[in-house]
């Protein structure tokens, strides 16, 4: 319904989180996970152009690659949803969607750092994976702690 936190899906009534009861950290998250959901739908349409910004030291843009990175940022639509819904499904999904996410960034940063002359040996290697291990650590004990904000069925 128009103008209200009640909507009709599969002929039911379902109640949604009303605005004023979402933290900011999870409204935030919320909107970024959608933005990162169209510009994925973004990419899908210009999916035969050249990125924008060519690095020698990152990973060769291949077509794998490219989908790989489509589909995961698709996959934030469905966590809008659950935040949106307040789904306990979308709790778990994005404790999936944080390890994934950090991974494929530690990958990245990891071979680029790889691939650069005099780049410091496994010190370097060893400090960058620290660096993401606490603020991987970081985000997800914020990620714990928003449980409370999703609904108690499934958790």
């Amino acid at each position: 319904m128009y103008g209200s936190n009640i909507s009709l899906v599969a002929g039911r009534c379902e109640q949604m989180a009303p605005e004023t009861e979402q933290p900011f950290g999870i409204r935030f998250l919320m909107w970024w996970s959608l933005l990162t959901g169209v510009w994925a739908i973004l990419g899908l349409v210009v999916f035969s152009t050249h990125p924008l910004f060519l690095s020698k030291y990152a990973f060769p843009e291949t077509d794998a690659r490219r989908v790989a990175s489509i589909v995961l940022g698709l996959s934030f639509i469905p966590l809008f949803w659950g935040i949106r819904r307040r789904l306990a499904v979308a709790w778990k999904f994005g404790w999936f969607l944080l390890v994934v996410s950090f991974s494929w960034t530690l990958a990245d940063v990891l071979e680029s750092i790889r691939k650069q002359p005099d780049y410091g040996g496994w010190i370097a290697l060893a400090m960058v994976t620290i660096g993401f291990s606490f603020v991987w650590g970081n985000w997800g004990r914020w990620w714990y702690r928003q449980k409370k904000y999703f609904s108690k069925a499934g958790l």
